[in-house]
């Protein structure tokens, strides 16, 4: 009788141990992901001027000549990938080095297409919002805006 006694308070210590040991690895993992968390920046910033957008981003930006709302920057891994102008009237001009579509837009539909002083530029709309894509000298460019984009679109290739 003393043998099982000593055996049932064996497989008691044992599974007191196994809680104990169960409830601090419990009590670890809640503590771990407080210890890791990472918050992840905003990638886009804003700036101050055209100039600082341009010495961020490192090639010169073609810019309307009407009121600005902002020049914001799109920061991937510590370096500059793409710039934005928001205008006042709702406009917004992006731009990038390299080809393809920088617009952000997707489902669009072409209504026209132009060759402006060389260039191709694909006039689209989705929705109500009328925009325009071309690429120049290495950069691909995106324009919305209203009822003077055609007119907006030959300024900014001329520069």
């Amino acid at each position: 009788m003393h043998h099982k006694k000593l055996k049932y308070f064996a497989l008691i210590l044992a599974l007191g141990l196994c809680l104990a040991l169960t409830a601090g690895c419990a009590e670890k993992q809640e503590e771990a992901p407080a210890a890791g968390f990472v918050q992840m920046g905003n990638p886009l910033v804003e700036v101050a001027s055209i100039q600082e957008m341009e010495a961020k981003l490192g090639y010169k930006v073609p810019v309307l000549d009407k009121a600005v709302d902002a020049y914001i920057v799109l920061v991937v891994n510590g370096t500059a990938q793409q710039g934005r102008i928001r205008y006042a009237d709702g406009a917004s001009f992006d731009m990038k080095q390299g080809t393809g579509d920088v617009s952000g837009i997707y489902g669009g539909v072409a209504e026209t297409s132009e060759t402006i002083s060389g260039v191709a530029v694909s006039f689209l709309r989705y929705e109500e919002i009328h925009y325009a894509i071309w690429e120049k000298d290495g950069f691909t460019f995106c324009l919305t805006g209203g009822d003077t984009l055609a007119q907006e679109v030959a300024a900014l290739i001329g520069q």
